[in-house]
């Protein structure tokens, strides 16, 4: 199955109600579009659901009682999931952001695991996506067990056989090995990674490390952050299938590196189908920048017809490398 995961943090439209739909990405009212799994941004700790969350949980207060859907939450929620799960959407919320650091803030991590199922579970969602960008604790050496006491209390209130959905989107230098003193994301995936679904791995905004062509992307990583290609992962114990890659839409999405035109990584993410045992998929920051639904549809048909070729697979790597 090729993952196309998608975040949605600003509204393009704000009424009518059909065009907050649309800017969430509702089947039926958005563009049309390749898109199977919608990360709402963000439940924070300190604030509760922000943005695109925000009005996931309030869809009442913004879509007004004149809407097509119901007249609670609850209905409307109910009814735009109906829609896409009928389209082979997932819908997450993602957690924290760049903004926020809960390890350094001294937060509880289950107690954070709590608030975040009960508001998965209230809201009708499939999941939950955790966008931790803890820098500092990794570097001082506290955040691998944050996140390994957190995933471990998600996973326990939010069973997989119950259909949902966990994943993380760690910045890909958080997988270099000898970065970080007590292993970073090495470290919670060898603890939790059978947990965890899939990770939404950020390879943009690394500044010297750029991910820009497809040595750099999949074979060895370019600029500082050593080790973290694709490929380089995956041999440091990160199942392949579990490797989604993470780029900017639009270069206004990106603060540094790690743009590439669509049309340049369609071809490379073509070339890494044929060369090597990588077809996961891709993940966009950000949904409002797709604005027809291009970026997605062009990533998505260049991962599934390049499966549909002989393969000429150059590397070793499996992907099921124990974890």
């Amino acid at each position: 199955m090729v993952r196309v995961v998608s975040y949605i943090d600003s509204l393009a439209a704000w009424w009518p109600p059909t065009a907050i739909a649309a800017s969430l990405g509702v089947p039926g009212y958005a563009v049309q579009n390749s898109n199977t799994v919608i990360n709402l941004s963000f439940w924070t700790i300190s604030s509760g659901p922000v943005d695109a969350a925000l009005v996931w949980s309030n869809a009442l207060n913004y879509v007004s009682p004149q809407n097509p859907w119901g007249t609670t939450n609850d209905q409307i929620q109910e009814a735009w999931i109906k829609l896409y799960h009928s389209a082979g959407v997932h819908v997450l919320v993602s957690a924290f952001g760049s903004t926020e650091q809960p390890t350094t803030m001294g937060s509880n991590p289950v107690t954070v695991a709590t608030q975040l199922a009960q508001f998965v579970i209230k809201n009708h969602l499939d999941g939950v996506d955790l966008d931790w960008e803890d820098t500092p604790s990794f570097s001082n050496g506290t955040g691998e067990n944050w996140l390994i006491a957190c995933t471990q209390t998600l996973r326990q209130l939010l069973p997989a056989n119950e259909g949902y959905i966990i994943s993380h989107a760690p910045q890909a230098p958080y997988f270099s090995p000898g970065q970080y003193p007590s292993g970073a994301y090495l470290t919670v995936d060898k603890s939790v990674g059978n947990l965890i679904d899939y990770y939404n791995v950020q390879f943009y905004n690394q500044g010297g490390s750029q991910y820009s062509t497809f040595e750099a992307l999949f074979q060895s990583s370019d600029g500082w952050a050593t080790g973290t290609s694709v490929l380089e992962i995956n041999k440091n114990g990160i199942q392949l299938n579990k490797i989604v890659i993470g780029k900017p839409v639009t270069l206004a999405d990106v603060s540094n590196t790690g743009y590439v035109e669509v049309d340049t990584l369609a071809q490379i993410l073509s070339q890494a189908v044929t060369q090597t045992n990588w077809s996961t998929g891709v993940m966009g920051w950000q949904f409002s920048s797709d604005k027809d639904g291009s970026w997605s549809t062009k990533l998505s048909n260049a991962i599934r017809k390049a499966e549909t070729k002989p393969t000429s697979n150059t590397s070793s790597s499996s992907s099921s490398s124990s974890s």
